[in-house]
């Protein structure tokens, strides 16, 4: 009887003890960020703006440089301060990747000095940056010149397979889908007068600034998504070639820390950074369900998603967050709403991921 009354008693600890929950514990963090604030790939708002946006067309502005350091505080606070990364920064702990785009290289160099305590001369310290030529780059920059891939556009817009199908869709957009506020603005300056809104040194006229504040940006976030291949722009191959690669980048960083039994994981930084383009946020965005987070208008300039990969007593999982730009909060996507265990997440986003960059036809 003695014996049977320890054998229960033990049964019962054990329960006890197997029915704690394990501490919810924070993995790894990877971070896809668009650049900061740009001018306008051509054109300008103003006379003045050439001057003002000195750098040149579709480079980071001053704004940007300092709109980019200032996200960089941002993460900081969440991630640095609270020991999660090392604040004299270690190289086993952070990677960061870019685009060779200047806009992002430089987003991606004012970010990083921002995040870790400066030498003791007062130096900031800058993580290396790696990146890859342009034309090599399947993973950060948006494959968009190939020929193939656009006959939901053709047909849509009824367009011709023979003409530069991207270029000619945002004429047919807007030609039919141009917003009301926006008719008394040029169609070719619609980047300028977005581009250029937040700076404060260049006076936008007012129909340039209603235009731009609301219905410019819904309109641009429409002809990204249907350069991204997503949302109602859906195509399986544009989407694929867009962040295909980047979604199988993201599903092993995930696998990796989740699979081991340490942390942090020998040989996998808790941290990774990815600049990149609207094009390539947005894609993502639909791969991993969040794009509704967007509300319909053009990702801000350094607007980020964030991927903590978490463990908790029934398993690892990827929660989502958005910071639609340097002045908004972390945002939780809700993506965990029905389930965000990495085995789901992974099912999920599987599909669009792909191994090798898918080549034109």
């Amino acid at each position: 009887l003695q014996v049977t009354m320890i054998s229960l008693l033990l049964v019962a600890l054990f329960g006890i003890v197997t029915a704690t929950p394990v501490a919810d514990e924070l993995l790894s963090v990877n971070v896809v960020i668009r650049h900061a604030d740009r001018s306008a790939t051509s054109g300008w708002a103003t006379p003045e703006s050439p001057q003002i946006l000195f750098r040149g067309s579709g480079e980071l502005t001053d704004n940007g440089i300092d709109n980019a350091f200032a996200q960089g505080k941002n993460f900081k606070e969440r991630y640095v301060k609270t020991g999660f990364i090392d604040k004299r920064f270690l190289p086993t702990e952070v990677f960061v990747r870019s685009s060779s785009i200047n806009r992002c290289l430089m987003s991606a160099a004012s970010f990083t000095n921002a995040l870790f305590k400066r030498t003791p001369k007062d130096h900031p310290v800058v993580p290396p940056i790696y990146t890859k030529d342009l034309e090599e780059d399947g993973l950060l920059v948006p494959l968009l010149t190939c020929e193939d891939g656009w006959e939901d556009v053709i047909t849509r817009f009824n367009l011709s397979s023979n003409v530069n199908v991207q270029k000619t869709a945002l004429v047919a957009m807007m030609t039919t889908q141009w917003p009301a506020a926006c008719s008394t603005v040029n169609p070719a300056l619609l980047d300028a007068i977005v581009s250029e809104l937040p700076n404060k040194k260049i006076n936008l006229p007012a129909n340039y600034k209603s235009c731009a504040e609301g219905p410019g940006k819904e309109f641009m976030y429409k002809y990204i998504e249907l350069l991204a291949g997503a949302g109602d722009h859906y195509n399986e191959i544009r989407i694929k070639r867009v962040a295909g690669l980047l979604t199988t980048e993201l599903l092993a960083n995930f696998a990796a820390v989740a699979n081991c039994t340490t942390v942090p994981c020998p040989g996998q930084p808790k941290m990774r950074i990815y600049y990149t383009h609207d094009v390539n946020v947005l894609a993502l965005s639909h791969i991993f369900g969040v794009l509704d987070r967007f509300n319909g208008v053009t990702p801000a300039f350094s607007s980020a998603l964030v991927f903590e990969t978490r463990r908790n007593a029934n398993g690892p999982y990827v929660k989502i967050f958005q910071k639609n730009g340097q002045k908004a909060d972390f945002v939780d996507t809700n993506n965990c709403a029905s389930s965000c265990y990495l085995a789901d997440v992974t099912t999920a986003a599987s599909p669009l991921a792909i191994t090798s960059q898918i080549p034109c036809a």
